[in-house]
């Protein structure tokens, strides 16, 4: 068998065991998919497009394993949707624009950052809830992470998590599916922006979709299993593991 008839299961076992460890982790599996797909010949734009159809399978796997399992933010979750498309019109232009490195270690650093606030118990940020203010700027902060995520695919979509968790009081697995809810709503309207822009990979793009479906709630499952710690844990690892890829790669 040659690579080329070999290549197409390789892309399903890439993303199948990305999206698994997506699923526990509450995001990340772009810093994966991303550079394995420009490594078997896709430009960055391509590699990027083409991700975005695996991430839609990905999220859906994720949200299927939450149903039921999760109390679902219904109100929230569809003003963020609404963010979420408005910021997938600016990324599909952004994209075929990419390559700011600066942006890459900005990044990075924001990963390794976070990491410490997500060790502050809830009851201490209660005052800090309630501050309209306060959690306006982390709106802000939000809609900037999701342009980064829609442009990138990179994995920055875990400090969507982060934000939820600190600013709006939601627990690490609620974080995680209103996050996963938002990123279909961002993912459809970048695809729906690069249509005829020949950057999308079809064929490659619908095995990551299958992938991503079948890992994502499989990962989804085993988070839900553990439990909020582990939830909070693996999140940690992703960003930490994320954050200094980004920073040491960063030209």
């Amino acid at each position: 068998m040659t690579w080329h008839e070999l290549l197409p299961y390789v892309i399903f076992a890439v993303t199948f065991v990305a999206s698994i460890l997506s699923g526990m982790a509450g995001g990340g599996g772009g810093f994966i998919i991303t550079p394995f797909y420009i490594a078997v010949g896709l430009t960055p734009q391509q590699s990027i497009a083409t991700g975005k159809l695996g991430a839609l399978g990905l999220d859906a796997g994720a949200i299927a394993a939450f149903r039921g399992k999760i109390k679902a933010h219904k109100r929230f979750t569809a003003y963020l949707m609404l963010v979420a498309a408005a910021v997938g019109l600016a990324s599909s232009y952004f994209i075929r624009n990419i390559g700011n490195q600066n942006l890459q270690l900005v990044m990075g650093v924001m990963n390794l950052v976070m990491i410490p606030f997500l060790f502050v118990r809830h009851h201490k940020l209660k005052s800090r809830r309630g501050h309209y203010v306060l959690r306006a700027l982390s709106v802000l902060a939000i809609v900037a992470v999701l342009l980064l995520q829609g442009v990138f695919s990179s994995g920055i979509g875990s400090l969507v998590n982060v934000f939820l968790i600190l600013f709006f009081g939601f627990s690490a697995l609620e974080s995680s599916l209103i996050k996963r809810q938002t990123s279909i709503a961002l993912d459809v309207v970048v695809l729906a922006g690069l249509l005829g822009a020949g950057l999308i990979n079809y064929r490659y793009g619908l095995i990551g979709m299958a992938g991503g479906l079948s890992g994502g709630f499989i990962g989804s499952k085993f988070a839900l299993r553990e439990g909020e710690k582990f939830a909070r844990y693996a999140l940690v690892a992703f960003m930490l593991i994320s954050g200094i890829w980004l920073v040491s790669t960063a030209r």
